[in-house]
């Protein structure tokens, strides 16, 4: 007797096809989750001629209690759409609560956004002051300068994390410990 005379078992061939089936569709599902896992992380740019980043930014306290930073951007500067200043107040307010925590890490509470009053034209370097009067007065803030490019899948450029001291001797004031490092008018000056 050859194969194609043997009696055939009713039943048999469609359990072996689901078996295939189930076997393909798994092998599917787990390709499927096998590519959907990975490292996620924030795509780095290719061309690092777009973009720019701080150096030597400072603040200071106002005599009417605002504050104004001022930072130089250098780079691709005529890719700057906007400049944000991101402020955290620290230690004691006028009703006598604290609120400094002393090495935490930076969590702004303020932020204001400014933008160029004119264009900029192609520079290596710019200067940028704004100046911000925050609604919540404190003895002290931690502060930072967050420059946005025009070209929206590029990374925002951060400044080191800063602590500008208005009054030390404010109650229920402390210092922190460590400073964390790594966001009204608006002056854009090009050299």
């Amino acid at each position: 007797m050859t194969d194609a005379s043997a009696p055939r078992t009713p039943g048999r061939a469609p359990h072996a096809r689901i078996r295939r089936m189930t076997a393909v569709a798994a092998l599917c599902a787990l390709l499927a989750l096998g590519a959907a896992c990975g490292k996620k992380i924030m795509p780095q740019p290719q061309d690092n001629r777009e973009l720019f980043n701080w150096r030597g930014v400072t603040a200071m306290a106002t005599t009417n209690g605002c504050i104004t930073a001022r930072g130089e951007a250098q780079g691709n500067v005529d890719n700057l759409a906007s400049v944000i200043l991101e402020i955290q107040p620290l230690g004691g307010t006028a009703d006598g609560a604290g609120d400094s925590c002393a090495g935490c890490p930076f969590q702004a509470t303020a932020r204001q956004e400014f933008r160029p009053e004119r264009q900029i034209t192609p520079q290596a370097t710019a200067i940028v002051e704004v100046t911000m009067c925050p609604d919540r007065k404190a003895p002290a803030y931690r502060w930072r300068l967050v420059g946005v490019n025009v070209l929206t899948r590029f990374a925002h450029a951060l400044s080191k994390v800063q602590l500008l001291v208005v009054d030390p001797n404010a109650a229920g004031f402390e210092l922190p410990v460590e400073d964390t490092r790594p966001q009204q008018q608006t002056e854009i000056v090009i050299p």
